[in-house]
């Protein structure tokens, strides 16, 4: 709907200029949609949502790749150690069998009731004795060929016995008839050691052979052997060729195997392993972590037999499967952010194009047309679709108010020649009043005079609509001069007391705050009552407040009417107030207005008993602004 002004004539939103369309040449437009253009580029909803998107998705996923990294390096770290040592496990046991094997062959004399007997003999072996005794060692060993060269001593006879062709490991053992071996052949003492034979580490077995019923020793047989079988064992612990494979025996750690090219002296990490494993009994396992990698062992004693299994996993080995978890989870993310970025930019798309239309209309709004296309309406509706319906309800309600405003205009001019026609009329009323209650006088009605005067002293004071703060005794007196004409009205059936104390009736307040009060004790005291009225006004100052008091004995008001004035004062509205008129809620509002939230009020009422209206003022309030 066009206002009744000019066609060509447009208005402005309030705070934006009046001015008409030929003013909008095309040379602003173009500027105007540069600049538009230029802000949508540097403030674009669509580049704010997509950054938005991609800094909340990347960011997490970095921060979630850092961690995953290190944890999965742990994880796998500690996956791999637990893999190993369960196949370490097993493989220690075949050691274990394997070395129990080779202990049990200085075991066979005993089956052998023929050689037992030649060899418990003390006396010196006859050469057939001799060729048999070689030929049963030959036979009891010849099953394993790892064996390279077997040697027995009597300790009844001194007499050595040897076989196998490999003599650089020959083993001289000493004479011990009767004696104790030397101490540098203590380490015959041992039933397992390794031992270096031309630069090669192999394991020598040393196994007494004793008189069952004395437990006397009768000879001594030691062997060595090579490391093939122990090789073929621990092989399956192999999983890359950058792992390396070591085997220690007995406490001390003696190395029997390693990978080939290892120096035992290089092994740095042996003296930590010792300290873990020192002194514990049955398995220990666990590993060392180094800069290179992770050596992992497991340690058994199986036949009183300590066996160490350790094996080196190299770093790059787990960087290589942190490395192949981790492009995997890249992979899956690129595609995740890939997915934000376009769901982004659809999403962007809609919503910036609505924005844009949106815009368009607000500034069409500005330009003063109000003639907008209605939007389309959705089976459901989201924030933009019910933004674009209240735009174009409140375009439609500008235009309506606009018109009405164009209206009250006229009518506001014509109001204002009334009101200067008829500002005679109160003063003329006044006067009239004067002039009745001097005639009054003259015919001695006092009576009728003193009420003319308080009406017209009461007319004077409303009337008055240029002062709007007064004294709290001119208020009094307007009080007074109301309660006066209300108690000649209702004769004996009314009764008004105050009670102020001197000091307090120069406190300034605003106008008309009291009258309204004692005119509802009135009309609910005596109108609706129970026919007769008490209202007092009790004012109390103190160095922080005035308190003032209304108390009747009317009808009061009932806990709902006192939570529905409550409810009217919480919710203001000045059209519904100026529709109702002056009453309790309008003197809450005013002085609330007037005073901000240093002004407080209550209400008690006991019906047709006691009712308090309090009322409290700050006393040296200034006006909220």
């Amino acid at each position: 709907m066009r206002s009744p002004a000019s066609a060509n004539t447009t208005y402005a939103l309030p705070g934006v200029c009046i001015a008409r369309k030929e003013r909008f040449t095309i040379t602003a437009i173009i500027h105007g949609r540069e600049r538009m253009s230029l802000l949508l580029v540097k403030r674009s909803i669509f580049t704010k949502i997509l950054i938005s998107l991609l800094v909340a998705t990347i960011v997490p996923f970095i921060l979630s790749n850092y961690i995953s990294y290190q944890i999965t390096g742990k994880a796998i770290n500690e996956q791999l150690v637990e893999l190993n040592q369960n196949s370490m496990a097993i493989t220690a046991a075949g050691l274990h069998e394997y070395f129990h094997d080779l202990s049990l062959l200085g075991l066979a004399y005993y089956s052998d009731p023929a050689l037992n007997r030649i060899l418990s003999s003390e006396e010196v072996q006859t050469p057939a004795e001799s060729v048999y005794i070689t030929q049963q060692l030959e036979r009891v060993f010849a099953r394993y060929m790892e064996i390279g060269s077997v040697s027995y001593k009597s300790a009844l006879t001194n007499k050595q016995f040897n076989i196998g062709t490999d003599y650089s490991s020959r083993v001289q053992i000493p004479d011990f008839r009767g004696q104790r071996l030397s101490r540098p052949h203590d380490e015959l003492k041992r039933e397992f050691q390794v031992t270096r034979i031309n630069q090669e580490r192999r394991l020598r077995v040393n196994r007494y052979f004793l008189d069952i019923t004395t437990r006397d020793t009768i000879g001594l047989t030691t062997f060595d052997v090579q490391d093939t079988q122990v090789r073929e064992r621990v092989s399956a612990l192999t999983t890359s060729q950058a792992s390396s494979i070591y085997v220690f025996i007995q406490d001390d750690l003696e190395l029997l195997y390693a990978p080939a090219g290892s120096d035992e002296a290089e092994l740095d990490w042996v003296g930590a392993l010792r300290e873990q494993s020192a002194g514990r009994e049955g398995v220990t396992k666990g590993s060392l972590l180094k800069p290179e990698g992770t050596y992992i062992y497991y340690r058994d004693v199986s036949y009183d037999l300590p066996v160490t299994l350790v094996k080196f996993v190299p770093q790059s080995v787990i960087d290589e499967a942190r490395s192949t978890a981790l492009g995997r989870s890249l992979a899956v993310q690129i595609g995740a952010v890939v997915l934000v970025g376009a769901m982004a930019a659809f999403i962007s798309y809609i919503i910036l194009h609505r924005v844009e239309r949106l815009l368009q209309n607000i500034k069409r709004l500005q330009m003063g047309d109000f003639n907008l296309k209605a939007p389309k309406r959705n089976l459901a509706p989201d924030e933009l679709d019910l933004l674009e319906e209240r735009f174009h309800e409140m375009a439609l309600e500008l235009d309506r108010l606009w018109n009405k405003q164009y209206r009250h205009q006229l009518e506001l001019s014509h109001a204002r020649l009334k009101m200067l026609q008829a500002q005679i009329n109160p003063h003329f009323f006044y006067n009239t009043l004067q002039s009745i209650g001097t005639l009054a006088i003259k015919n001695h009605a006092r009576e009728v005079s003193d009420r003319l005067a308080e009406f017209g002293a009461l007319f004077r004071y409303s009337m008055d609509i240029d002062t709007e703060v007064v004294y709290l005794k001119e208020e009094l007196d307007h009080v007074a001069h109301y309660a006066s004409l209300q108690m000649g009205r209702f004769k004996n059936k009314l009764t008004y007391a105050v009670s102020c104390p001197e000091e307090a009736y120069d406190i300034r307040m605003p106008k008309m705050i009291l009258q309204p009060l004692v005119e509802n004790s009135i009309v609910h005291g005596l109108e609706k009552g129970t026919g007769y009225g008490e209202i007092q006004a009790d004012i109390e100052l103190s160095d922080a407040e005035l308190r003032i008091r209304v108390i009747d004995n009317g009808k009061g008001f009932t806990p709902e009417e006192i939570q529905a004035i409550r409810h009217r004062y919480r919710n203001q509205n000045p059209v519904e107030e100026q529709r109702v008129g002056i009453g309790l809620t309008n003197v809450l509002t005013r002085l609330q207005l007037y005073y901000g939230d240093s002004f407080d009020w209550d209400i008690r009422s006991e019906p047709y008993a006691r009712t308090i209206v309090t009322l409290f003022i700050p006393r040296n309030g200034e006006p909220h602004r």
